[in-house]
């Protein structure tokens, strides 16, 4: 299994810091955000990776090189930003997934790390699909996952309009998947964000019956989009330390 993780973005909520620096090396805690996801995920027994740049990438690969620092193997996938979006990006790994499954994480979410071992043994090793989910007032920011009773995914609605989800339930942007992702995500289409989304080839796989396991975050999760986010979760982590 590899790990992709999705580090293009342009970082616009973060103002002035996003204009400097790419997301994924912000600093949270004594590492940066790409080092949480990619240790995280190496915990769990994930050592190859895809990083998927575009803003500032060059400073993403300039800081890690090949990944030999931390122990794994990186490659990076550039993403074309005028085809902009998350299914865009992970369609650039396919190649070096090689007909296997795959971990993906956008670049800057931060969780607790047993989330991921937790999440491979949910998808008993990468033959079930699993989405990620985390408890908030109101996904509207995110995208509301409406669950069966046995834990999989009945229906997922991307930004939906605030105050009118009848679920808690927010896609937490970590999932793991077969080689069937690739078939669904040559099929989306833009959305009316201008956006090529993943969770469009997710809600697509839903709908088509392919059974998608949820597995509920534990400990802590943050995006960390806004510099008020990445405020708290140093906070966290500073108190936990």
């Amino acid at each position: 299994m590899i790990g992709v993780i999705l580090a293009a973005g342009r970082g616009t909520r973060l103002k002035e810091i996003g204009k400097l620096m790419p997301k994924a090396l912000l600093q949270v805690g004594n590492k940066t955000c790409l080092e949480h996801i990619i240790l995280g995920m190496k915990g769990a027994g994930i050592t190859k990776f895809g990083v998927v740049i575009g803003h500032l990438g060059e400073m993403i690969e300039e800081r890690f090189g090949d990944g030999k620092s931390l122990g794994v193997e990186i490659t990076y996938l550039r993403q074309d930003l005028s085809q902009y979006g998350t299914g865009r990006a992970v369609q650039l790994s396919e190649e070096l997934a090689d007909g296997g499954p795959l971990m993906v994480s956008y670049g800057d979410i931060i969780v607790d790390p047993v989330n991921y071992r937790a999440m491979l043994e949910l998808s008993e090793n990468g033959t079930r699909t699993v989405n990620s989910v985390n408890w908030v007032d109101d996904p509207t920011h995110g995208a509301a996952v409406y669950l069966r009773e046995d834990g999989t995914i009945k229906r997922i609605i991307e930004k939906p309009p605030a105050g009118q989800s009848t679920t808690n339930w927010n896609n937490a942007g970590i999932y793991v998947y077969q080689p069937i992702l690739f078939d669904y995500l040559r099929k989306i289409e833009e959305s009316q964000r201008g956006e090529y989304e993943l969770t469009e080839a997710l809600r697509q796989m839903v709908e088509d019956g392919i059974p998608v396991r949820s597995h509920k975050i534990t400990g802590y999760w943050r995006d960390i989009g806004r510099p008020e986010d990445l405020e708290a979760i140093n906070a966290l982590l500073k108190k936990d330390e």
